[in-house]
């Protein structure tokens, strides 16, 4: 048994409390005459011990976090200038008093902000995007197109010198690489792009979902047939990407490391799918990934939400019907499957749970909170405090992350890829995480998880942001926001409280997958909901959930489930192998389900 130690420290409330302003600003960052428009955004200063990479790209909840400290930019003209003073609160230092006389790298962005005219009444400041259509996926993304940042200096910060910088950079807009990852689309992958009328009476503006399909093998020849259409939901992906790539060119000759593995399996599913004769041989199926990336994050978490918008209704009214007809969808619900990991693991459960005749099975990955009983860490009903395990004389803090994602670890010098080591070593507390997220950008504005997750699941709050589930700086749970999470996404208590209707709807369509020692818990919620599962009766879920080990050593994030053929491989492996291990098994449970005198074309050849 491993056991999780803290050694006991003042709460980083006290740390986070801003000082008394005292002496010149630490920090000034001029808005250079070439920007050409008054800046609105969230500008954070980057303090860095290295440079291997920029100071602005190293903040994180990890250990080798670079240091900031952030202000609000409201409409400073070309020339002006914003001051960071030493009353600013940072992280994960609260204060500039605890970094004076250090030598650090340095660096400052501006992320920018706009201001959102809903169509439900509120106007918002929001962040113009957190993504970057021109490149990123899973999750890391460049800062988004029209970012201004300064170079890089090197100097001792003192509390009683001015360090001077200008954010004379901008990000712009380069070639988007597209779906097909060529710019333009190819034989066999497709743009889809449909602009949301709900989604745009929403928001204020015109909002547009875009589908990467991938075309299966013989689409040209049978012209006769049909498809089935399957959902790979995830992360933000300018490039199709449903769980590995769809690669036509071999690994590149000077592919090294984890590159080298990606590379590989992204040919090997190429070669796959355009086969005669291949795994996917009677599985002929449209395979569709969706970009709906919101002012709150990459992803809109594809529900129907107060405060990001009808997103489940959009997915499922104005963009599926355009893809199954666009490209001979068979577009009924035996018909139509989901798969996802990580986010899109919670995404894809979601969508069978909310729309159950919709879809005929999922299998979800490593899914995010399916119950709020296990929020990562916390049960939001009956504990007080997200920060603090409860207690009458302990305080003793409750992690967010431990050990480190395992899905891209080679042996070191090497390509061979290995498993990861799930000591339980604490990488950042829920008060850390939290934190970060706050000095990035408050009022759920980081474009972080716990913020979206917010953002996705609370109701609108007086001031039109998200309704917050704790005090972001003390942890204390807010009661009513958490019973408003149970009554609208907790997907384990809606599973508990509507099974007489939704059990019959959704028998034999439930598998789930987690690593024993997943990285940010999420296994945690998954046993909650297998607990259950295994308990139903009138009807048996009978359907499957695996949790993930090797030689007894839990999976770290993100496990979904082993080898076809049972072998057990590293998370490096199988996070490649998504369509090759779900789309036979679905189309097994589509021919199984499928009405008399259905087109079966697509299950013939």
């Amino acid at each position: 048994m491993i056991w999780l130690i803290f050694l006991l420290a003042p709460p980083l409330l006290a740390l986070y409390n801003p000082l008394p302003h005292v002496g010149v600003p630490p920090f000034r960052v001029r808005i250079s005459p070439d920007v050409k428009r008054p800046v609105l955004g969230r500008l954070v200063v980057f303090l860095a011990v290295t440079n291997d990479t920029e100071p602005r790209t190293q903040c994180s909840d990890g250990h080798g976090t670079a240091q900031i400290f952030a202000v609000d930019v409201d409409h400073v003209p070309p020339g002006g200038y914003v001051d960071v003073e030493n009353s600013v609160r940072g992280y994960p230092r609260g204060s500039l008093v605890d970094v004076q006389d250090m030598e650090v790298y340095i660096q400052a962005e501006i992320r920018p902000y706009e201001v959102y005219n809903r169509g439900d009444g509120v106007n918002l400041t929001l962040p113009t995007s957190c993504v970057n259509p021109d490149g990123g996926n899973d999750g890391e993304y460049p800062s988004p197109i029209g970012t201004i940042y300064t170079s890089v200096i090197y100097a001792k910060l003192t509390l009683n010198n001015t360090i001077e910088l200008e954010a004379n950079m901008e990000v712009v807009p380069t070639h988007s690489p597209g779906c097909s990852g060529e710019g333009n689309d190819t034989k066999w992958i497709k743009t889809v792009r449909v602009n949301s009328s709900r989604l745009s009476k929403f928001w204020g503006r015109d909002m547009v979902l875009e589908a990467c399909v991938l075309l299966p093998y013989g689409f040209y020849d049978y012209t006769d047939a049909r498809y089935p259409t399957v959902i790979a939901h995830g992360h933000y992906s300018v490039i199709f990407a449903p769980g590995g790539g769809f690669r036509p060119e071999p690994p590149k000759p000077d592919a090294r490391g984890y590159e080298k593995i990606a590379q590989t399996y992204d040919h090997y599913l190429y070669t796959n799918w355009t086969s005669s004769d291949s795994i996917f041989k009677h599985s002929r199926m449209l395979v569709v990934t969706i970009n709906h990336p919101v002012p709150f994050f990459d992803d809109s978490y594809a529900v129907n939400s107060a405060n990001v918008g009808p997103y489940g209704d959009a997915i499922m009214l104005d963009l599926l019907p355009v893809v199954e007809k666009r490209f001979r969808g068979i577009g009924e619900g035996w018909a139509r499957g989901l798969f996802g990991g990580s986010t899109g693991g919670w995404e894809a459960i979601a969508a069978q749970v909310f729309y159950p005749t919709e879809f005929n099975g999922v299998y979800a990955a490593c899914p995010d909170p399916v119950s709020f009983t296990s929020y990562t860490t916390v049960n939001i009903y009956e504990e007080r405090n997200a920060y603090y395990y409860d207690a009458p004389f302990k305080k003793t803090p409750r992690p967010s992350t431990r050990d480190a994602y395992s899905g891209t670890i080679v042996a070191p010098g090497s390509s061979n890829v290995t498993f990861g080591h799930p000591y339980g070593q604490t990488q950042a507390t829920m008060e850390e995480s939290n934190y970060r997220e706050l000095i990035l950008g408050p009022r759920s504005r980081s474009c972080g998880q716990f913020d979206i997750w917010e953002a996705v699941f609370s109701p609108r709050g007086q001031d039109g942001y998200p309704q917050r589930i704790w005090d972001k700086s003390t942890g204390e749970i807010n009661k009513t926001t958490a019973e408003y999470w149970r009554d609208n996404y907790d997907l384990l208590h809606i599973l508990k409280r509507d099974w007489k209707k939704l059990g019959p709807l959704l028998v034999g369509k439930i598998h789930l997958f987690v690593g024993g020692s997943d990285t940010f818990f999420l296994n945690n919620a998954v046993m909650d909901m297998q607990d259950y599962l295994e308990s139903t009766t009138e009807p048996y879920y009978n359907g499957s959930v695996v949790i993930g080990t090797h030689d007894g050593r839990g999976f770290e994030h993100c496990f979904n489930g082993y080898a076809p053929d049972g072998t057990v491989l590293p998370n490096g492996i199988t996070r490649n192998l998504y369509l090759q291990k779900f789309i036979p098994a679905m189309s097994k449970r589509f021919l199984d389900s499928a009405p008399p005198n259905a087109n079966l074309i697509w299950a013939s050849y």
